[in-house]
């Protein structure tokens, strides 16, 4: 998830905090099954929020050429949003219907659904005295929810390379899969002793149809451990290399 911040300046003194919860980050569509999914968003603060959602396509996913393509019409796109704009009043709750318009496709289709909240003017506080001015900074957390359209056969093919420095895993399927607490340990450590304690992590990276992502090692005899998953609604499975 990109968490993106809104910063508002006014003339008050103290400071405010604003909420927009969202019910999920990440969406799968596949073909022949899923066509539509609906994101939930809550308004827990204390003001109106005016939310605005774009979409995005993401090209390249997970290289250094990716990069993100505004496509207006929903039926080049793939993929409809709706509603684009919606008011939510404090505590109220809004859903976001999202639909995949793609008939065919050989390996995940991937988008990035921004939702992002905005409020009206801000009042000065009345107990301010009037000569006195200060600033009120106000925080407005946007979400960047991953939407992927997946193939029909559906399938991620983690491999690994090992050299006597590093690791190198890559994904030879046609879908995406994430790989999550990742921890390279020395030789002697079990899966069940494996911590971060005893043993060093890594982050965690999604790798898409394509991708590689190396790992450092420091003795050829290091395990690596780490768990993966390939879609919203799959458990983790742990794995070792």
């Amino acid at each position: 998830m990109r968490a993106l911040a809104a910063l508002f300046a006014v003339l008050s003194a103290g400071a405010a905090s604003a909420h927009l919860s969202i019910d999920k980050l990440w969406v799968d569509f596949v073909q022949g099954e899923s066509e539509r999914s609906d994101i939930v968003i809550r308004n827990d603060g204390k003001e109106r929020y005016y939310v605005s959602v774009s979409v995005s396509e993401i090209d390249n996913p997970g290289t250094p050429e990716e990069k993100r393509v505004e496509q207006p019409d929903p039926e080049k796109a793939g993929l409809l949003v709706t509603p684009n704009r919606l008011i939510l009043d404090p505590g109220a709750l809004r859903s976001i219907r999202l639909v995949s318009l793609n008939d065919d496709v050989k390996q995940d289709r991937v988008y990035r659904v921004l939702v992002s909240p905005q409020i009206g003017a801000i009042q000065a506080d009345k107990n301010t005295q009037s000569d006195a001015r200060g600033l009120t900074i106000k925080m407005l957390a946007s979400y960047d929810v991953l939407v992927v359209v997946k193939p029909h056969d559906a399938q991620a093919k983690l491999t690994a390379t090992r050299t006597p420095t590093q690791v190198v895993f890559t994904n030879g399927g046609n879908s995406n899969i994430l790989l999550a607490d990742g921890l390279v340990c020395p030789g002697t450590v079990t899966e069940a002793d494996a911590s971060e304690k005893t043993c060093k992590s890594f982050d965690a990276t999604r790798l898409y149809a394509g991708n590689s992502t190396t790992v450092a090692i420091d003795n050829p005899t290091d395990k690596i451990y780490l768990k993966t998953r390939t879609g919203y609604a799959s458990g983790l499975t742990s794995q070792q290399f």
